[in-house]
């Protein structure tokens, strides 16, 4: 797989302006997640915000796909990326008046995963109109590269500016970030839509849904992102609790192991670049390999007495979790048109969203009920069988459809 991508500039500039906002969104992740370890020490409360910022995409990712094929994309971009300044604004305010309790972080968490859950579909729709077809898995991975730097940076960043200056200047960091992208998504011309007769939103949605209930292909490709992101993202949402909870590492440990799955994902785009790119039509076998491996690393997380294996964990964590969401990203948008992108895509994000939503959920409240250990075991060893089981399935269909 090659960076042509780069060659083109419009994606180009794309590409420098997410970097930007990337690093904001990571240094404001780990702000919230240490506000919310702060005001409530509470494994099971990280596990709930991170619900919050999560599902909304479970629940309004499709329609968000249905728009995203009917609107200005390049407008709709503007729009989110806006949003998502006035969402730090609000956070900033929110902690200079001492008003971040429980109910105000729900609501930022959950302002911010209902406008991720319109961003990502929009995402996902313009990025390959901004260059050439036959450049889309460079346009795939090197949008991947881009997210894994920003968050090995970004937190490290975070952690530094959290413990040297404090959460306020964090907060007016990620506001600066985000701001820029704005004013370069303003000179992009994407690639214009297929022109198609208006049907009815209801009717959209039942085509993009009908298109993927119809392949086999991408319905397996969706089910094994969901399930990775069940025990594989969910560990690495409660975090703060490893980090502080039981190593007592504080910011700064936080920012390492953030940092470290950062690390890991990077390590994978990077593999991903010296490999053949993914084949039309079949699944990625790392991708599939890791989606067993990363649930089973997820199992062992949280029985590790060694800080510098956790750490390891987590960057291996990373490094599955980018083969599993690249791998299956690059297969299904392969297969997919332009005029269906936005909706196909979107269901495939709200498995994945709703995997780490649920995932985080489960982790968070079981730790809080049985330990952190054994919430990871068994939420880890089960996803593992589940992925493996699938993938059985899908043979024994393979095999009666050849005959």
């Amino acid at each position: 797989m090659n960076l042509s991508a780069l060659t083109t500039k419009p994606f180009r500039h794309y590409l420098i302006g997410n970097a930007i906002s990337l690093h904001g969104l990571w240094v404001q992740k780990i702000t919230i997640a240490w506000m919310a370890w702060e005001a409530t020490g509470s494994t099971a409360f990280l596990g709930w915000l991170a619900f919050l910022n999560y599902a909304p995409p479970l629940f309004f990712g499709p329609f968000f796909g249905v728009v995203v094929d009917r609107v200005n994309i390049r407008k709709a971009a503007m729009t989110t990326q806006t949003l998502f300044t006035l969402g730090a604004l609000v956070l900033l305010g929110m902690y200079l008046a001492e008003a971040s309790g429980r109910m105000s972080l729900s609501l930022v968490a959950l302002f911010i995963g209902l406008v991720t859950s319109a961003q990502h579909p929009i995402r996902m729709a313009i990025t390959p109109r901004l260059a050439p077809q036959s450049q889309l898995p460079s346009v795939v991975l090197l949008l991947s590269l881009n997210f894994n730097i920003a968050r090995v940076v970004g937190p490290a960043i975070g952690g530094s500016i959290i413990a040297a200056f404090g959460l306020t200047a964090a907060l007016i960091f990620t506001i600066a970030a985000f701001a820029p992208f704005i004013f370069i998504l303003n000179t992009l011309t994407p690639r214009p839509n297929k022109a198609k007769p208006k049907v009815s939103m209801k009717a959209d949605f039942a085509e993009g849904l009908s298109y993927v209930m119809r392949s086999r292909f991408i319905r397996t490709a969706t089910l094994i992102t969901g399930l990775f992101s069940l025990a594989g993202r969910g560990a690495l949402e409660i975090l703060p609790s490893l980090a502080d909870g039981v190593f007592l590492r504080g910011a700064s440990g936080l920012g390492t192991l953030t940092a470290a799955a950062g690390i890991g994902a990077l390590l994978a785009a990077a593999l991903q670049i010296v490999m053949r790119g993914p084949i039309k039509g079949r699944l990625p076998k790392m991708s599939m390999g890791a989606a067993i491996a990363g649930p089973l690393a997820a199992a062992v997380l949280g029985s590790v007495a060694q800080w510098e294996a956790v750490v390891f964990i987590v960057g291996f964590l990373g490094f599955t979790g980018t083969l599993v969401g690249v791998g299956m990203q690059s297969a299904i948008q392969m297969q997919v048109e332009d005029h269906l992108r936005g909706r196909v895509m979107s269901l495939w994000i709200m498995v994945a969203m709703g995997g780490i939503a649920f995932g985080s959920l489960l982790v968070g409240g079981m730790a809080d009920a049985l330990g952190l250990a054994l919430a990871l075991q068994i939420i880890g060893i089960s996803t593992a069988l589940a992925v493996v089981t699938l993938l059985i399935l899908r043979r024994i269909g393979q095999i009666r459809e050849s005959r």
